[in-house]
């Protein structure tokens, strides 16, 4: 109620540090008024409801990201500090870490100090901005070990590769991610604030690289308009391996020659060139199935030809696949929470994904993080 409190009280607590075991005295005030008590001292020296102190709470918080909540407990924190805390201790501390992050991305707080990336130039001399976009599923499991249905996690990634045309030394390690459940709306506005931060609207030219998949098209379309949308090379030369299957099931080499040949046409021709060859193919005579899968994958092209330039983008020194974000899936997500026999409580799932994306961040971010005053523990 923000009454006048009254020390009625010293009391004493147990805190787990790196140093060991220590215990220590403090006030505890408490309002007639509202009924509610305090520890101003803890809130000064940042301790939270757990018994662990900031720096605990970190070094447990990076060994719960990175590997099962058991193993950090039993192995990985004791071998490496000493600190010695139950598996279930290591859980909470993790995911609630995790959630009071969530709740700060969400108050539209960033991490690391407001600085532009010296962005890498492209075959024209234009410092040149990515970003990217994807979705994983990740197993959930109900109140009680009941079965539930998965989840997908988005990941998305601000990135500044080293390019081969830009002779300057790159900054290490300068990628920003994004990661958990999110709504396509709620993660545009916080992957845009993050772009802000690391200037991405001083890049000359801006690439959104997609793997086509459903919505992401109109969510780099909103979100960052100036974006030219790049579709992932791979994933469309994977329908063409796809529909090549169907027409030639018995013949391996007819198969490989049409693909190759169509690749070919697609990088230094692009997908205009692929879709006139497909919309040309003769399948008289030709079974329903065969029909079916021609028309799916040549509807495809249809659908992102505008997006298949990439002589263009070979021209321009620009990347074609979705490699980066693919990658950043299974280091964010998968890694930690895609292990044998792995079950999540939503809550928790989330929690990770948000504080393991900010863990591999550009340098800065986590640092940063930890010294909010609003990173206590619930």
């Amino acid at each position: 109620c923000q009454g006048n409190a009254r020390c009625v009280a010293v009391r004493g607590k147990r805190i787990d540090s790196l140093l060991g075991s220590l215990r220590f005295r403090r006030h505890y005030y408490h309002c007639a008024r509202c009924g509610q008590g305090c520890f101003p001292r803890d809130q000064r020296v940042g301790l939270g409801a757990a018994h662990l102190t900031p720096a605990a709470s970190e070094v447990a918080s990076i060994a719960g990201v990175q590997t099962s909540f058991a193993k950090a407990a039993e192995v990985t924190l004791q071998k490496l500090c000493g600190l010695r805390l139950s598996e279930s201790t290591v859980e909470r501390v993790t995911e609630s870490t995790g959630v009071r992050l969530s709740t700060l991305l969400q108050n539209k707080t960033t991490f690391a100090a407001e600085q532009s990336w010296q962005w890498q130039r492209d075959a024209r001399g234009r410092t040149t901005a990515y970003v990217s976009l994807d979705a994983t599923g990740v197993r959930q499991q109900g109140e009680h070990g009941a079965q539930a249905e998965g989840r997908m996690a988005y990941v998305g990634m601000l990135y500044n590769p080293a390019s081969e045309h830009d002779p300057r030394r790159k900054k290490p390690h300068e990628v920003r991610y994004l990661a958990g459940f999110y709504e396509l709306g709620e993660l545009g506005l916080q992957l845009r604030r993050q772009a802000a931060q690391v200037g991405w609207d001083d890049a000359e030219q801006q690439i959104a690289i997609s793997d086509g998949g459903v919505g992401l098209e109109e969510f780099f379309r909103r979100n960052f308009p100036l974006a030219e949308c790049v579709l992932d090379f791979w994933h469309a030369k994977e329908h063409l391996v796809e529909l090549a299957q169907t027409l030639w099931p018995d013949d391996e080499a007819a198969r490989q020659k049409w693909v190759t040949e169509q690749c070919h046409r697609l990088k230094h021709e692009g997908g205009q060139a692929v879709l006139a060859e497909l919309e040309t193919l003769d399948l008289g005579g030709r079974s329903a199935v065969v029909q079916e899968a021609h028309r799916v994958h040549t509807q495809y092209y249809r659908n992102h030809v505008a997006r298949m330039d990439y002589p263009r983008y070979v021209a321009n020194g620009w990347q074609i696949g979705s490699g980066p974000i693919e990658s950043a899936c299974k280091r964010v997500v998968t890694q930690r929470l895609k292990g044998d026999g792995m079950r999540w409580s939503e809550r928790g799932s989330n929690a990770v994904c948000h504080l393991h994306a900010l863990l591999l961040s550009q340098s800065g971010c986590w640092q940063r993080y930890w010294t909010t005053p609003d990173h206590l523990q619930n």
